[in-house]
């Protein structure tokens, strides 16, 4: 029978339907008993998370991209190579490469990153050699320390061309200390807020926990309570749904119908007597109404005739006053009712109420039987199903009290660490904003003197030695040592920190942030689903539910779980049940059992079994003899249209109070005099007699006939029961009663034994659809997991976006103003060198006259190249120091007469004095050019003495 039942449920269910709307109808019964599906509230629980995925690299965005895609290139898809790492139930272990000592496929695979750290540290090693090599080479005079004063042939060209490319990695070098500046910022901003958006994954985790408790809560203990407490209302209305359904069906309610009117029959003669009454009082009414009005109709016409002003007349026609009467009314034309009155009373004294009421005994005792047969049968079932929610709600109380725990120990241990974490962060991150500030600002310095230079060697006059300005060719030189000498200072400083920052950031994009934006096929990953082996997690509890004392039972096969799949299946906001595959220790689709487990199956079967009916006799021969009887009584005599037409509210054709008071207004204006004033009083008089007519007869009247006609009609409803007449009605009775027990007797059991499967089947079916709902929710509505990835996305902006990739972006910068460093160094000691020269191109004789100067050690800037009056106007100064070629070329000219100022002073012999000083080949006579002196003579040696 349980099979049976279990069989029937399982069609059934292809019927169900879901409701839309604001609440769910999770079963759809047969029309037949119309039996109403329980209506689910939805759990609607508005949450606001914390969490934000928004994210604004403030300008830096291709910076980023450029970085990860040079990143790229020197990290492989998969970061370890096959062999060299072994990840086994959460321990690991070196590979058979390791222990092989196979490194090749690793060097392979990283020979790029080793390479780059090998010239890194060779330029580390290198740079403060080539540095002190340069400085040594500038003090001893080479490498640009010392130079000629007067510019080469081609120095005026170099000088630009030098000062265009240094202008260039100057320019270039703005974007990288920028670069520098900013991600160092940004990167600190990012770690100070790294534990404000942890906090908020936390509260938002815990919040996602809470919020899924309580919708289980809700499908598993709220809703199942809702379909409970249908239940129970539809097994207390159980015996009255099968009853009425049995009599609608065999039409067996006309019996009460009829032994309701004949319990009617004593009213209904009191209403006839009634009827009775009124139309005697309304004959002897309307006689005195009528005998009076044709007094004052008398009265009136002769007082109005002899008044004879044009108001009497007209109120004599416009009230006909000749025609005043009753209306035309005929009261004795109403019927006599003694007589149907007589015959109710017979058979009120008759035996035909106890007949009838025989039969409905026997209604009354199958109905009772039914009703007593659910009844006893109702508490087991009812304890069935409070068992069947009880072992629902210990589920719930279990899967909540686990979220909760969970919620409450990611709280707990959390915010403590959060809280230790801010008091590092507070502590020690400065230290790293300093280091990076540091960095910047050396690479600043370094650019600013760079600027300097640039500035004062293209912009300033060439340095002459007299009252020289602050910014001039000679003061960009020195910038452009002074930023070389930087470079070199710090060069391997900060290339060690950008070469350490470079591995640090591409070992951290690659094994963190890119394994965490792509979980699903990462390598690392894999090797975190290895070690932390959830499989292993879920073998302990399943193994714990399956020892459990909770009623759902595991799934008969375990489905793998791992890290990515289940961050995936987040990512697609998949439900809790389905992204853990909780399957594996709680499987919901066992929740089907319970109805058989927990009885509720057995108990409707039983109930199902036990409502039977027995024959009945609704009606004996004596009791259709009496209502034979009834059938041909007097009754089928009323006629409620004799009383309807006869009788009407308008007594008379005119209000008698509106006559009275027209009549009283008239006889105020009637002009007086003997004759008239009798006229007056009689005006008035039969104004009064009106007004008491009106009073005392005519509204009795009216009241007296509005009650007739309401008595008549209901008299004639209750007779006819919707047919033409009372025979006809009765007659439909009878047949219907005896239809009726015809159809009990022959068909009752069986109808009565199908509604009652069809009660039990909407029942079972009302249970299997909730089990629907809480399958259905489960699987696909409680507990999405769009919040929780939220989160995650959440913490990978907060770690990758703004601490790894400013800080990948850092180093980016710091590498790019290194580069350029070697350029500037090359570029800022050639023209270092270009811009002391205090000189333009002479000419090449006098090249060629300096080339073979014996002193060479003396000042760069020759007596003869000053000008001859320092107090020209600006204009000529300018034009001088620009082009001072004719002054040399003058003075070096044969016939060029010198000033005597500028004639060696020394003497030409002395004693035990050199030879004297012989001019070169090429230079003129001695007769015609004499070297200047210097600028100290001691004298000779015989002075000293």
């Amino acid at each position: 029978m349980a099979t049976t039942i279990a069989s029937r449920s399982g069609r059934l269910l292809a019927l169900l339907l879901i409701l839309p709307g604001a609440f769910v109808a999770v079963a759809q019964a047969e029309p037949i008993l119309k039996i109403r599906t329980t209506e689910f509230t939805r759990f609607n629980e508005a949450v606001e998370m914390q969490s934000s995925t928004s994210y604004n690299a403030r300008g830096m965005a291709p910076l980023y991209e450029i970085t990860n895609r040079v990143i790229d290139l020197f990290v492989d898809e998969n970061p370890i190579p096959d062999g060299y790492i072994t990840v086994k139930e959460g321990a690991i272990a070196p590979g058979p490469n390791v222990s092989d000592n196979n490194w090749g496929p690793l060097l392979k695979q990283y020979w790029a990153i080793l390479l780059v750290a090998a010239l890194c540290i060779i330029m580390i090693a290198l740079m403060p050699i080539m540095g002190l090599c340069l400085c040594c080479c500038r003090c001893f005079g080479g490498c640009g320390g010392r130079s000629q004063p007067f510019d080469k042939k081609h120095d005026t060209c170099r000088r630009a061309i030098l000062g265009f490319l240094l202008i260039c990695s100057t320019s270039a070098l703005v974007f990288g200390v920028v670069v520098a500046f900013v991600t160092n910022s940004y990167m600190q901003h990012g770690v100070e807020n790294i534990t404000t958006s942890a906090r908020h994954g936390v509260h938002d985790t815990r919040l996602y926990l809470q919020t899924t408790s309580a919708h289980i809560d809700h499908v598993l203990n709220k809703n199942y309570q809702e379909l409970n407490n249908d239940l129970k209302q539809l097994l207390h209305d159980a015996s009255d749904n099968i009853i009425k359904r049995l009599e609608e069906e065999s039409k067996a309610e006309k019996l009460t119908t009829l032994y309701e009117f004949v319990e009617k029959l004593p009213g209904i003669k009191g209403s006839l007597e009634k009827m009775k009454q009124l139309t005697s009082e309304l004959r002897i009414t309307a006689s005195q109404l009528n005998d009076g009005l044709r007094g004052v109709k008398r009265e009136l016409l002769t007082s109005l005739n002899k008044c004879g002003t044009q108001e009497c007349i007209k109120v004599m026609d416009d009230y006909k006053i000749g025609r005043l009467n009753v209306n035309g009314i005929d009261y004795n034309s109403l019927p006599d009712l003694s007589q149907i009155i007589e015959s109710v009373k017979q058979l009120t004294d008759s035996s035909l109420g106890s007949a009838i009421h025989q039969g409905v005994d026997q209604m009354n005792a199958l109905k009772s039987t039914l009703r007593q047969t659910v009844l006893q049968n109702i508490p087991k079932v009812q304890a069935a199903s409070d068992s069947t929610g009880k072992a629902i709600k210990d589920v719930s109380n279990m899967l909540t009290s686990r979220l909760n725990n969970v919620a409450d120990t990611l709280g707990n241990n959390s915010y403590k660490h959060l809280d230790t974490a801010d008091e590092y962060i507070e502590q020690y991150s400065i230290y790293r904003y300093y280091a990076g500030l540091g960095i910047s600002s050396v690479l600043l310095l370094i650019l600013m003197c760079l600027v300097f230079g640039l500035l004062c060697g293209i912009c300033g006059k060439r340095p002459d030695g007299y009252g020289d300005d602050c910014c001039n060719k000679g003061a960009g030189g020195r910038f452009l040592i002074f930023s070389v000498a930087i470079i070199f200072l710090t060069f391997s400083v900060i290339l060690a920190v950008a070469l350490a920052s470079f591995l640090v950031g591409t070992l951290t994009r690659r094994a963190a942030c890119d394994s965490l934006r792509d979980p699903a096929n990462d390598q690392i990953i894999n090797y975190l689903d290895q070690f932390v082996d959830l499989n292993r997690l879920y073998a302990d509890l399943r193994a714990q539910a399956e020892r459990s004392r909770t009623k759902l039972q595991v799934s008969e096969q375990v489905e793998p779980v791992h890290i990515g799949e289940v961050i995936v299946a987040c990512q697609q906001n998949e439900t809790i049940y389905k992204v853990l595959k909780l399957n594996n220790f709680i499987d919901i689709r066992t929740i089907r059992d319970f109805p058989e487990h927990y009885g509720i199956t057995r108990e409707l079967a039983a109930l199902k079994e036990k409502i039977k009916i027995q024959s009945v006799q609704i009606l004996t021969p004596e009791a259709t003899e009496d209502i034979r009887a009834l059938q041909e009584s007097k009754l089928n005599d009323f006629d409620v249209d004799k009383f309807t037409d006869n009788l009407t509210f308008n007594i008379t054709e005119y209000n008698l109070n509106e006559i009275a008071d027209k009549l009283r207004e008239v006889a105020n204006r009637v002009p007086s005099g003997k004759e008239m004033n009798d006229i007056k009083v009689n005006l008035k008089n039969q104004a009064l007699h009106l007004s008491s007519y009106q009073t005392n007869l005519v509204d009795p009247m009216i009241a007296s006939t509005n009650e007739l006609i309401k008595l008549s009609t209901t008299l004639d409803t209750s007779l006819k029961f919707g047919e033409k007449s009372f025979s006809a009605a009765i007659d439909k009775f009878l047949t219907q009663i005896k239809d009726a027990e015809e159809y009990i007797n022959k068909y009752g059991k069986t109808f009565v034994q199908n509604v009652t499967e069809e009660l039990v089947s909407g029942f079972n079916n009302q249970i299997h659809s909730y089990i629907t709902l809480v399958i259905e929710s489960t699987e696909g509505d409680i507990g999405l997991c769009g919040p929780v990835y939220n989160v995650y996305e959440s913490v990978i902006v907060a770690s990758c976006n703004r601490i790894v990739d400013p800080f990948n972006g850092f180093w980016a910068g710091v590498v790019w103003c290194l580069l350029l460093f070697l350029p500037s160094i090359i570029f800022g000691v050639k023209l270092s060198t270009l811009y002391q020269k205090s000189d333009p191109y002479p000419g090449p004789m006098v090249e060629s006259e300096y080339l073979y100067d014996a002193y060479t050690e003396r000042d760069n800037i020759p007596l003869a190249s000053g000008p001859k009056n320092k107090r020209r106007k600006k204009q000529d100064r300018r034009r001088e120091s620009r082009d001072r070629r004719e002054i040399y070329y003058e003075e070096g000219s044969p016939s060029h007469s010198r000033d005597p100022r500028y004639n060696d002073m020394a003497p030409k012999n002395w004693d035990g004095a050199p030879p004297r000083y012989q001019n070169p080949p090429m230079a003129p006579p001695a007769a015609e050019y004499e070297r200047p002196p210097p600028y100290y003579y001691p004298g000779a040696p015989s002075e000293h003495e």
